[in-house]
């Protein structure tokens, strides 16, 4: 009876484990992103061009990739936010999958300076602009 109390335990532990991961909001509709890497990669060209190359993997085949780049703020920070969006309502198989993105950074009306980039809050890279 003991074996049978402590298999129920572990079962329903595991089972608790497979649900919604704690980065998603609470509409179910926005999930997380798992990075493996993360470049900053400025193009020589004038001005400068900027682009940022991600690879990693999404929660499930059925999440797409988002994001939202923010205006340069005071300390010379540019953040995006990177996430992953998903109709709550499909049912989806439950394996990793790969992505390799690569995004471009608005500098357009960027004042001259030396400016740091921050992927989910997290410094991603420097550059100068313009460079």
């Amino acid at each position: 009876m003991k074996k049978q109390i402590v298999v129920l335990v572990l079962l329903a532990a595991a089972l608790a484990a497979c649900g919604a991961p704690a980065a998603e909001k609470p509409d179910g509709t926005h999930g997380p992103v798992y990075f493996d890497s993360l470049n900053v990669l400025v193009l020589e060209s004038f001005p400068i061009q900027l682009r940022l190359v991600m690879q990693g993997n999404l929660p499930t085949p059925c999440h797409e990739l988002a994001y939202t780049i923010a205006a340069p703020n005071a300390a010379n920070e540019i953040h995006i936010e990177v996430y992953t969006t998903v109709d709550p309502a499909v049912t989806c198989m439950q394996v990793l999958q790969p992505f390799d993105e690569s995004i471009a950074i608005p500098l357009d009306g960027v004042p001259d300076g030396e400016y740091s980039l921050w992927v989910n809050g997290e410094q991603a890279g420097e550059f100068s602009y313009p460079g």
